[in-house]
């Protein structure tokens, strides 16, 4: 007798769940999976604490690997898969389902295709000898042995074209290949072109292109019923007469007047008979996932958290259906997978929620009943039932986290190289799920809200009223506070240990502090006289999450998945980048309050008439001391020559012009300069914002390029720079009602002995705690959501929902005490040497390498070999990196670590013409 899943009655389980806990207060509810002050990693009951407020318990069997798996397809026989592998020890991991475990982690050769994973595409021959696999702009052929391990690499390269887009630089698109199917008759392997807007017909024997089909924006999936293809565009419909647009990968993207994202989506069908689109379907956005089912073609549409049904034979959407397992509450699951148990029971991978939820499914013309959740590792993202197995696959990309080998992290002379925990240590997992009984499904809906504090969601969210008397962090949404303006300033990629690891009030490792107090006085100082918070967490890995997660509290599916390679562009400016449910100023001015932004999240630095900013580091550090009255002469370019812009038309609106973006030639003392003369204005005419937020980056550091500062140099002006903001703000009459949050962006380029996500996070307001030690758990999403309740905002989704404002760092009892900057204790001037002065010959050649890497753009760098660069420096050339058996020059890292390259990066100082306009149909 089969065994019978729960139907509907756990939707009303789920519903009273969500809302039965009348308290709230101060941490999560007792019934949670309480949060408390553990440290992300495993915990003593087998579970494991994630950076996104989140536990993971996993139903079924975990095979952890080295890496994250971001595409996943099974061997025909059922006995073996294979994952597209990011951060891992080799580009394709092969795992024995059978035996449970890794069998392979495989890069082919140096000159074997492009030499990066993909982000998706993944396809066997039918008899399971051949694997085919998309990477870069090449399609990978490779021989499979009875174990399932590759061999025998070769390249299908895809033809170059000169009818595709062009780049700001007039370079032409790459194919970008994305996904790949084979056509009905086994014959022809179908190729989702993502670069070129296209659908391709590859044939493998002679690796041609017979065929190429125009689609919709930025192609992502392709699936086959009888002698038609269905592919899903993420980017949605081509632009029309009076569209308004932005760019993806200099593609137009119909786009929101607000917000700049993509906001249409559609799949196209093509007969492949002819090779042209004969039906397009409108959808909801971001169509992502497809999964053919007879003849009805599923899709998720990742940032509406729904799945549409497509009728084929009737030619027609039947049904779109919401898969939020929070009734009522914002939008946050971001589906990204689909999967049937047995005909009639179909999965959706929710990757933010880390959980598989299971309906009924009758057709694609009647209703799905909800039955229940299943609970995986951290962000499931592709799904395949095995059944030789008789047993669910799931890939989860981010499994258990950061938790793989210790890496070492150095950052040039004057720094102390550490090993420890990193942020790049990815270890995801493979699960093996059997189909779930009613109570085992149960049982498993139940942890999934517990695992996402879900629990008393809603009495946690109760509206407030304007009438209760104020306090400094209020415990309901609308509540008065006695804060009304709210700074946040954004730093670069550094750990909690890297640079608070010597306070030994906290929980740091003072062997790992790199850039400890002689660096940075002044963060030092904040800690001590403000609350030191030491298990504060960044929920993304680097900057192209980073920002969005400070900003928007969320990062959709696609900018998730992007992780792999980010072939189209390294996050914003791209409009597919862009949360649904907005960013911190949209919340600002939705509900009447005035909102200002110096640099963060701009992606445009221009001259007039869209010239490169001119100027060296030196030309803008005397400006700095000019502005200053600290030199004479005038500015090399008059304050407000170069503008500052963004994609975002929300966001644009509100940009301070003059104040640079991402430009680690400029010191931030030129920032800091800019900042205070706009506060004292404000200051004049008392229309302080409510909402204030700043970039001051140059922590992220040059490296050891010729002229520029040596990194300790470039994070002792970062210091200072944020001292001088703080040490303004306090000493103005804003004082008295402001709180300053100061957080990096991410953590990567930094080792801890906690985690590699741990973050150096301040607060500095007369409201916050004097000198106390707060361990309590917390992330980047905490920090959202702390000044979503100040300024009385509700929350954007369902992830700074779930969070918990930082009640441990306040107090109603104000200190009104301001703080005095403290002055560098390294000079800001300590210059990089040259490789022409080098004389040492491994020296030379490293500098020659440092000086031809792009440091214009966040984290465009080999990280393997600058790591290596800054270990070598600070050790005399002479001694091995850890692991190594020699020291190595950059040709012989790069061989031994081909897969590090970031690539798809925008240089800040090429000009650019994107904006949002109306749309001419060509």
């Amino acid at each position: 007798m089969a065994r019978r899943l729960l139907s509907m009655p756990v939707l009303g389980i789920a519903m009273a769940l969500a809302t039965s806990t009348a308290a709230f207060a101060a941490g999560v509810t007792s019934q949670n999976k309480p949060l408390a002050d553990h440290l992300v990693g495993r915990q003593a009951d087998g579970s494991v604490l994630t950076p996104d407020n989140q536990y993971v318990t996993p139903a079924g069997v975990s095979i952890e690997q080295s890496g994250r798996p971001m595409d996943l397809a099974v061997r025909p026989d059922g006995k073996t898969a294979v994952d597209l592998t990011k951060s891992g020890a080799g580009l394709f991991t092969v795992v024995d389902l059978v035996g449970q475990k890794v069998v392979q982690q495989y890069t082919p050769p140096k000159g074997t295709g492009s030499g990066n994973v993909g982000v998706g595409g993944l396809l066997y021959s039918q008899d399971g000898n051949t694997l085919y696999a998309a990477q870069g702009s090449d399609v990978l052929k490779f021989a499979v042995a009875a174990d399932g391990t590759l061999s025998s690499p070769s390249v299908i390269k895809l033809p170059a074209d000169a009818n595709v887009p062009k780049d700001a630089t007039g370079a032409a698109a790459q194919p970008l290949p994305t996904d790949l199917a084979w056509t009905p008759d086994g014959s022809h392997i179908l190729v989702v072109l993502d670069g070129w807007d296209r659908l391709g017909v590859l044939d493998p024997a002679t690796s041609t292109l017979t065929a190429q089909t125009s689609v919709g924006v930025a192609p992502r999936d392709v699936v086959v019923v009888g002698n038609h293809a269905f592919v899903s565009n993420e980017g949605g419909r081509k632009p029309a007469d009076g569209d308004v647009t932005n760019l993806s990968y200099d593609s137009p993207v119909v786009a929101d007047k607000v917000d700049g994202r993509a906001s249409t989506g559609t799949v196209s069908e093509v007969d492949l008979a002819t090779n042209e689109v004969v039906k397009t379907y409108r959808l909801g956005l971001d169509p992502s996932s497809m999964l053919a089912h007879g003849t009805e073609v599923l899709v998720t549409n990742s940032s509406d958290d729904t799945v549409s049904v497509i009728d084929t034979a009737a030619q027609r959407v039947t049904q779109t259906f919401n898969v939020n397992p929070l009734p009522g509450q914002p939008f946050g699951s971001s589906p990204n997978a689909l999967e049937f148990l047995d005909p009639s029971h179909l999965v959706v991978s929710l990757g933010r929620n880390n959980a598989l939820a299971v309906y009924e499914y009758r057709g694609a013309r009647r209703p799905v009943a909800f039955d229940g959740l299943i609970p995986t590792a951290w962000y499931p993202g592709t799904l395949h039932w095995n059944a030789t197995l008789n047993k669910l696959v799931v890939a989860n990309q981010a499994g258990v986290g950061a938790l793989g080998k210790d890496g070492t992290i150095s950052e040039g002379p004057g720094t102390t190289p550490a090993t420890g925990r990193q942020v790049y240590a990815d270890v995801g997992t493979v699960g093996l799920v059997d189909r779930p009984t009613r109570a085992q499904i149960a049982k498993y809906t139940a942890q999934v809200f517990r695992n996402n504090q879900w629990l008393g969601l809603r009495a946690r969210n109760q509206k407030g009223s304007r009438r209760t008397r104020p306090t400094a962090l209020p415990l309901r949404v609308g509540d008065p506070s006695k804060i009304k303006h709210v700074f946040m300033i954004v730093k670069e990629n550094r750990t909690y240990d890297q640079v608070l690891g010597d306070d030994p009030r906290g929980n740091g490792n003072p062997a790992y502090a790199q850039f400890g107090q002689k660096t940075t006085p002044n963060i030092h100082a904040l800690a001590q006289q403000f609350p030191l918070i030491d298990n504060l967490y960044s929920d993304g890995t680097n900057s192209a999450v980073g920002h969005t997660w400070l900003d928007a509290g969320f990062v959709n599916d696609y900018l998730e998945r992007s992780y792999a390679n980010y072939i189209r562009d390294y996050g914003q400016p791209d409009a597919m980048v862009y949360p649904k449910s907005g960013f911190l100023w949209d919340n600002a001015q939705a509900h009447g309050l005035t909102a200002h932004v110096w640099g963060e999240y701009a992606e445009f630095w221009n001259a007039p008439g869209g010239a490169v900013c001119p100027g060296t580091w030196a030309d803008w550090y005397k400006d700095s001391q000019i502005l200053e009255g600290k030199a004479t002469g005038t500015p090399h370019v008059p304050v407000g020559y170069c503008q500052t812009t963004a994609d975002v038309p929300s966001l644009d609106k509100v940009l301070s012009r003059d104040f640079p973006n991402f430009q680690t030639n400029i010191p931030d003392q030129y920032r800091a300069d800019l900042f205070t003369r706009d506060l004292q204005q404000y200051e004049k005419n008392g229309k302080l914002p409510a909402l204030n937020m700043l970039w001051v980056m140059d922590d992220h550091t040059n490296g050891l390029n010729k002229g520029y500062p040596t990194p300790s140099a470039m994070v002792a002006d970062n210091d200072l720079a944020t001292g001088r903001i703080i040490d303004a703000i306090s000493h103005s009459k804003y004082w008295k009602d402001s709180a300053v949050f100061v957080v990096e962006d991410d953590s990567q380029n930094g080792i801890d002995h906690v985690d590699g996500h741990r973050n150096v996070t301040l607060i500095a307001s007369p409201y916050a705690k004097r000198g106390a030690v707060d361990h309590t758990y917390y992330s980047q999403l905490n920090v959202v959501r702390t000044i979503e309740q100040i300024l009385g905002l509700p929350p954007m989704n369902q992830l700074d929902m779930a969070a918990e404002p930082m009640y441990g760092a306040f107090t109603d009892r104000p200190d009104f005490t301001p703080y005095t900057a403290l002055p560098n204790q390294i000079p800001l001037d300590t210059m990089n040497g040259t490789a022409a002065q080098a004389t040492d010959p491994m020296q030379k050649a490293w500098l020659a390498w440092s000086e031809k890497q792009n440091f214009k753009s966040e984290d465009q760098l080999a990280f393997a070999p600058f790591n290596r660069l800054t270990w070598y420096a600070t050790t005399g050339w002479k001694r091995p990196y850890p692991g190594d058996s020699k020291v190595m020059t950059p040709e012989e890292v790069l061989k031994k670590f081909p897969q590090t390259t970031v690539t798809g990066g925008v240089d800040n100082d090429i000009p650019s013409s994107r904006a949002q306009v109306p749309h001419k149909a060509n």
